[in-house]
This record gives C-alpha cells, structure tokens and sequence, in this order.
C-alpha cells in the first residue's frame, strides 16, 4: 500500500464529490480521484489501481448496479468497496447485507460515517500490508532509514547528514561539533568515525563536563609510575587509546586553561606526554569536539583559548534543534515508541491527533533526548494503549493552546511522516455505529469497546442535537442523571459536536 491511500469517488453528484474530497482531507490524508458515470469506471479502476472504492450504487439504475457491484468485486478482489445506498432504501440494503460487503454508508453523506469507513477502510489495508509483506519489505510510506542511527527527514538533517559524510571522507581535520543539549551531538561524533576509514579502531569520548578537573588531565593523557602518590603502574589516557581512531571531547568549553594548552600541543604537534613523563609520545588521534557553549564569546572575554579555538573549527558543525525540525516528531516519536514499548514487552501506543498536535506545538528545550525521555515516561507510566492528553507531563501543556494551533501545518507534518502509530482523531465527530463485516470478524478486527464507544457518542449527540444543546433535556431523553451525561461528554471529548 502507498503512503496514503488511493481512492476512487464515483458519484453522480459534483457537488457531493467536492464535500467528500474535503472529508477525505479532514480525516484521512490520501490520493482521490472521481468518476461520475458507469461507464467509465472501469476504465478508472484499470488506470488509477485505487485501494479504495466509494461507490453510489445508483450510479446506473439500480439492478445494473447490483451487477457492476458484483463484476467489481470478481474482477478486483483486493479492491475495498464501500457502497453508498440512500437513506431507507431497504431492499438494495439487503441486496448489500446479503453480499458480505466491507462496507456501506447511506446518503446524504455524514461526516461521522465517512470518517468511521475511512479508519476501518485503512486499518484493514494496513492489516492486509503487513499480513503479506516478507520480513526485508520496506516501509509502506518509504522512510528513510536512520543515519548511524540519527533520525530525521527534514531537509535540513539531511544536509547534515551530507556534511558528515564529507567530513568523514576527510579523516583528518579537526570537526566542532555544536548544537544545543540534547541534540544529539555524540552520535553525529559516532556517525564521523563510523563513515570515516578510522572506523575499525577506537572511539573514545570523553565528557569534559563530567570528570573533575583534577582528574580529567589524568584521564585524557594518561600517567606514569609514581608520577604521584597512588599512581603504582602505568595507565594510559584516553587520548592514546583512541591511537587511529577517533577521540570525542563533549562539553569542551567546561575545560580548564592549562588543560587547553596541552590539548593545543596534540592538535598542532600529534604528540602528548603523560603525567609525570618528560618523553613525548606520538599519536594519530582525530579529535572530535562538541559544545553547547557560545565559544566565540568565551574567546572574547578570556574564557577559552584562542588558537585552540581556531585549531578546533576547522570544520564546524551545526545540529539543529528540535523546535527547528518540528516535521521529525512523528518519526522520532514513532521509532522510540516502538523500541521502548518493545523493551518493556508491551504493544506500541497509539497518539490521537490531539495528543500529536500538543506534542508538536511544545518548545523541547530538551530536544529530541526530552522527547526520549518523555517516551519511556509513558511507557513505565500510562496504563492504556492509547496516549491521552492527561498522561503527558504538565510541562508539556502549560502553554498548549488548542485555539492557537495552526491545524493546517499540523495535517501537513503528519500527512508527509506516515506514522506506523496509528493516529485516532479523537476530536472529530463520531459516527454511526455499523456491524462489523464478515470479513471483520474473521480477521479478528472487531473491537467491542469501540464499537460501544461509537454507538454511546452518537447517541449523546444524537440527543443534543435534539434539544438544542440542553444537557438537562438530552439527559431525560437518555434515561440518564445530568451529572453521568456531563461525564460522559468530556471523557468521550463531545463537547460542542452538535452544534
């Protein structure tokens, strides 16, 4: 199956193709065409190879109809059809009973049974893609695969991942790696010495942040015996034993001055001396360094040294933020919840549109080890299978302003990442419940909960509706206190359908 699903409207009616084009839209991004007489649809079918069919079956009269619906399903047996009959038209209903057909929806059109026809229409095709797929099969919406495991799509990730390749190529000049925390800026590192021809010796980091400054000299140059009270044999530095590798010096603004100095002497002569030793040691280490720091500006005021500065920037390099590449958060959410849901032997979430949109309109000061962490959160955490808004942390929704959100960006982003998660619109209306089909029923599809789910909602709308939004009136006419129709309208997100 493709990305998005292709579907084919044939309808008599322009006006109802252009409604329908606009809940295709709303509800399920996909690729649709339109056919208004008999006479062509076939043609149509030949040419476009749709996964779905919408099909009014009075499109011709309705006995001929009948037997195009019966010559479609013959010819074209992997082809999903959802019949649209009208309204109380009780014999061509059995006619479609009597067929075991997917699908029907009655006419006029309702945007609740659309969008109930599309969900089950593409969860079935999913189901069908993976049942048959070989294990190798690539991914239905074509994902481009991780970079030494760094993931993203957007175009400017991919300019990165152009950059290190380049860089790599080089393997020797001295690369600064800069990026905000949580970036990612050790793996864009491993991705260097991976892809470089060093590959197959030592990578090494080294997190100047973390060592205490009396240690750190020790740790990076090594010592010799009796070099100081302790010190009863050799120990080699971290910097020797990336001897033809690769040596990644994280959070290199934190380092000391006298420590810069040394380091400056490795870079320009390819030679250290370990504590306490008066014979210098060669060395063909390619070093790596990384900072969230502004290093121009602690060169200015004296902070860190200004040949090693320039020594370390040979080649710079800048990993965007996540609030830059809002369009990989699917994909990162997607592959975290796969792998952290699998770790812990439970079946992957589900997100609902209004948790994603949420999800995409927070800052991530963190970036994308925030969005990690806040993956494994829920999968110790959240009870259900589906992610609701009241299992995301506080912070995440503290300057979330659904009114504010701009959906149409929102449907872009997702429409172009193509989740495995499956994403329920929670927030649209929901709609008519219909039983399950034989098919749906033999491949283990029917989800009772659901089902009841559905039919419970449309009957609170159906009785708002009724009495113009009084929720004391719709409560009589439900048999129910106002206090459980209340409830029951904000857990099912009800709230203002029936207007």
């Amino acid at each position: 199956m493709p990305a998005y699903p292709t579907i084919l409207f044939a309808d008599r009616t322009p006006e109802k193709q252009i409604t329908c084009m606009q809940l295709f839209e709303e509800y399920a991004p996909s690729n649709v065409s339109f056919c208004s007489d008999s006479a062509g649809l076939f043609a149509k079918i030949e040419s476009l190879h749709p996964d779905i069919l919408f099909l009014e079956l009075l499109l011709s009269p309705e006995q001929e109809s009948i037997a195009m619906l019966d010559s479609i399903r013959e010819n074209y047996p992997d082809l999903l059809v959802i019949a649209a009959i009208p309204h109380e038209n009780h014999d061509l209903e059995q006619e479609i009973i009597k067929r075991n057909l997917f699908f029907y929806v009655s006419t006029p059109y309702e945007a609740g049974e659309i969008q109930l026809a599309l969900k089950r229409s593409t969860t079935k095709l999913n189901c069908n893609t993976h049942a048959h797929a070989p294990p190798h099969a690539t991914d239905p919406a074509k994902r481009l695969p991780p970079f030494y495991g760094i993931i993203g799509e957007t175009r400017v990730m991919q300019k990165l991942f152009t950059l290190i390749t380049k860089v790599a190529e080089d393997d020797f000049a001295t690369v600064l790696v800069r990026g905000e925390s949580g970036t990612g800026k050790e793996l864009v590192a491993k991705a260097i010495h991976l892809h470089s021809s060093r590959k197959g010796k030592n990578f090494v980091p080294v997190n100047c942040a973390a060592i205490p400054d009396d240690l750190l000299e020790s740790e990076l140059f090594g010592y010799t015996k009796g070099a100081f009270t302790g010190a009863a044999q050799n120990k080699t530095g971290r910097i020797e034993y990336a001897d033809k590798g690769t040596l990644f010096l994280d959070e290199i603004g934190d380092m000391k001055p006298s420590l810069q100095a040394k380091l400056l002497r490795v870079l320009q002569e390819k030679e250290f001396e370990p504590v306490g030793s008066l014979k210098a040691t060669p060395v063909d280490t390619r070093i790596v360094a990384a900072t969230h720091c502004d290093l121009e500006k602690m060169v200015s005021e004296g902070k860190f040294r200004e040949d090693l500065y320039y020594r370390l920037s040979v080649i710079p390099l800048t990993i965007p933020p996540l609030k830059d590449r809002i369009e990989d958060i699917p994909i990162l959410l997607d592959s975290f919840l796969k792998l952290h849901a699998t770790k812990r032997g439970r079946k992957k979430f589900t997100i609902p549109i209004s948790v994603m949109t949420a999800l995409l309109s927070y800052e991530w000061r963190g970036n994308v080890r925030e969005l990690e962490n806040l993956v494994q959160q829920l999968a110790i955490l959240c009870s259900g299978k589906e992610i609701q808004l009241e299992d995301l942390p506080e912070r995440l929704l503290l300057d979330y302003k659904p009114d504010e959100v701009d959906h149409d960006t929102i449907a872009t982003i997702l429409k172009q990442a193509s989740m495995d998660a499956v994403l329920h619109d929670t927030t649209q209306k929901p709609s008519k419940t219909v039983m399950p089909s034989k098919d749906e029923w033999e491949d283990g599809q029917v989800d009772f909960k659901e089902l009841i789910n559905d039919y419970e909602a449309q009957l609170i709308i159906k009785a708002m509706k009724m009495t113009d939004g009084n929720k004391k009136e719709a409560a009589k006419l439900l048999n129910l206190k106002r206090t459980t129709l209340l409830e029951k309208i904000k857990k099912k997100n009800l709230q203002g359908m029936w207007e």
